[in-house]
């Protein structure tokens, strides 16, 4: 199979897996019923923009129990943290004392003279080269 076949049969897989999700999504959506505030039901869903109201709806699965919340009790107060005493202050350090001068390096030998060169032999003429056919000369 080649790439582009390949890439094509990617494609569709993940279209139809897109539109699986979206259909369980539409599916899920309509299981819920929608309520207001006060937990009375508003209707089954929104058809037209003229089906609003002006209250914000809370959707609830249809199938779902509502809890009653409960006040938690009220926390004990914390004791208050004792004041820790101040570290104290360290001592200076001490001054590090001047370091001695390094001696001076000892003067290098003088390096021998280079043997002089040996003049090379002059290269042969080169043949000259033939006429490129492309060449205009």
């Amino acid at each position: 199979m080649d790439s582009r076949k390949k890439w094509v049969a990617v494609g569709a897989a993940s279209v139809l897996g897109l539109g699986l999700l979206a259909g369980g999504a539409v599916a899920q959506a309509s299981e819920m019923s929608i309520s207001d505030r006060s937990g009375d039901q508003v209707g089954t869903g929104i058809t037209r923009i003229d089906d609003r109201v002006n209250e914000s709806p809370v959707l609830v699965p249809s199938n779902s129990v509502s809890a009653t919340s409960t006040t938690s009790p009220v926390s004990a107060q914390s004791a208050v943290s004792p004041v820790s005493a101040p570290s104290p202050v360290s001592a200076p350090s001490p001054v590090s004392p001047v370091s001695a001068p390094s001696p001076a390096s000892p003067v290098s030998a003088v390096s021998p003279a280079s043997p002089v060169s040996v003049q090379s032999a002059a290269s042969p003429v080169s043949a000259p080269s033939a006429a490129s056919p492309a060449s205009s000369d």
